[in-house]
């Protein structure tokens, strides 16, 4: 089960990698098209709609999965059918009460949260992706519940796609009518890839051999008969779910809800403020996303894994494996933000004069967040939904406090932002883990996390030795320290034997099975 676990987890992070990397395509040629004000625009509107979208989505994905796992287990396939359908006509008719309520409260949340009146336009434009993006959890639950986490995938780059293709090609035939308009055409996109996704859910869900397997009247009546019921088990679980994703959503809707508003009090302008939000939000929190694919694929998959294991300690294995990989990805990652921030950033975004110094400082929340995700998502697996909800609700406080003395008081500006999320984070880490550890399933195997720090010294080491050696072009120089970076790190990771080559095989020949 550990090995389908790992798969299953690299399988989405491939799907949510590509999403990221097609994503470059739309984010970084809008940056060089409207500017960090423009993506300060485009950034704004998104922890409302990420928050909306936490339970839809994410809570609501959850939930349908945690239940599938539970009957498909089982094999009580006559279940997993009935908490499908349940769950889509539920979700459908949630999402589009929070669509609307979205779209009527628009003018109402700008003025209150002192917004730019230009976001309105932004804002509004990603109403249809709501609804549709929501409808989609029920499908991506069913499919991660019965462990097809390929579909999700695949549904994943589909979206992706057409998100960026169709927002980059509105953007920029709207540009002429002012950057929030253009703002505005690049954010629709994300409803038209949704609208792709969702299709490609449905067609393939008519395949599905578990779906199709009672089709009798008499078995379809006695399908849904207990509909009630279940939507009631799937609410439920819906709302344990949503809020530790809610408050995780709360965390990031602090920074554009309340970042403006205490800047407001050292007498900043909108435009600088906007500035510097982008260069935190669209920048460098972007970079710092792409290891965080994994962790969150990974805090998805763990939910099913341990949900379906019948024994203690195989949860406690499955647990343990899930963290020594999460680390393993991350904490390299988050060595390379902070000693490698100059020329990571020059990289990505074209020679850009600021910001590196502003992701040097986030590179810890590579690791901080990667934490948090894993810790709660372990945490609502074993039934203790209740607990990080505490821990998350203490840490948005810290962060609130944190921020007004770090922004209002010494004016750090959006050092104090990074600061105060750090802080934050590093609090719900700590305490998630304490309660981990008083039900048993923090047992980690510590001589495995000292060579992957091991590693991580010694590719640092060959990185400043590399940049220290090479002197031409900052693209050429780059490309060759994240090479031999990567390669030295893994050759390391080898020989200490925190991964194997056997492991390696069974994955591709996993890969080929599907």
């Amino acid at each position: 089960m550990k090995k389908g676990l790992i798969y299953s987890a690299i399988i989405l992070t491939v799907g949510s990698l590509f999403a990221k990397f097609v994503g470059v395509f739309l984010k970084l040629p809008l940056i060089n098209i409207v500017g960090d004000y423009g993506i300060g625009l485009y950034q704004l509107p998104y922890p409302i709609y990420t928050t909306v979208l936490t339970f839809t989505m994410t809570g609501f994905s959850l939930a349908v999965s945690k239940q599938i796992s539970s009957s498909h287990a089982e094999k009580d396939y006559r279940a997993c059918k009935l908490t499908f359908y349940t769950g889509l006509s539920v979700i459908t008719a949630i999402s589009f009460i929070f669509s609307l309520a979205y779209v009527l409260l628009s003018k109402k949340i700008i003025e209150i949260f002192k917004w730019p009146q230009e976001a309105y336009i932004p804002y509004l434009s990603l109403a249809p992706a709501l609804f549709l993006v929501s409808v989609q959890a029920s499908y991506r639950g069913y499919f991660n519940g019965v462990k097809k986490m390929y579909i999700t995938s695949i549904s994943q780059i589909i979206e992706s796609i057409g998100r960026v293709c169709f927002g980059l090609l509105f953007c920029i035939l709207l540009l002429r009518k002012g950057v929030h308009f253009s703002v505005a055409g690049a954010l629709a996109g994300s409803s038209i890839g949704a609208l792709f996704s969702l299709i490609y859910l449905i067609f393939v869900l008519q395949k599905d051999e578990i779906i199709n397997s009672t089709k009798n009247n008499a078995e379809n009546k006695e399908v849904y008969r207990d509909i009630i019921l279940e939507s009631k088990n799937i609410l439920l679980l819906t709302i344990y779910f949503s809020l530790s994703s809610l408050l995780m959503s709360v965390i990031s809707i602090v920074d554009s809800l309340l970042f403006p508003y205490f800047m407001h009090m050292r007498g900043y302008q909108d435009r600088i403020i906007s500035q510097l939000f982008g260069i935190f939000s669209g920048k460098a929190m972007t970079l710092i996303h792409v290891p965080l694919t994994f962790s969150v694929s990974m805090a998805v998959s763990i939910v099913s894994y341990v949900v379906a294991a019948k024994q203690q300690k195989e949860k406690r294995e499955l647990i343990c494996t899930a963290f020594e990989y999460i680390i393993l990805v991350t904490l390299p990652c988050c060595a390379a933000f902070y000693f490698f921030s100059d020329t990571i950033f020059k990289i990505v975004f074209f020679n850009a004069t600021t910001g590196d110094s502003v992701l040097k400082i986030s590179a810890f929340l590579t690791i901080l967040i990667s934490l948090v995700l894993f810790t709660t998502s372990v945490l609502q697996a074993t039934g203790h939904f209740m607990a990080p909800v505490k821990s998350i609700l203490t840490g948005v406080i810290i962060k609130i406090i944190c921020m007004f003395v770090f922004i209002v008081i010494y004016n750090l500006n959006i050092s104090g932002l990074v600061f105060a999320n750090i802080m934050c984070y590093f609090v719900v880490f700590v305490i998630n883990l304490d309660k981990l550890k008083s039900f048993g399933f923090a047992h980690f195997n510590m001589l495995k996390m000292f060579y992957i720090v091991l590693s991580s010294v010694i590719m640092v080491i060959v990185g400043r030795i590399i940049l220290n050696i090479l002197k031409t072009s900052v693209f050429i120089e780059g490309v060759v320290m994240i090479t031999c970076c990567a390669c030295v790190y893994f050759m390391c990771a080898f020989m200490l034997g925190i991964l194997k080559v056997s492991t390696i095989k069974e994955f591709f020949f996993e890969v080929k099975r599907k």
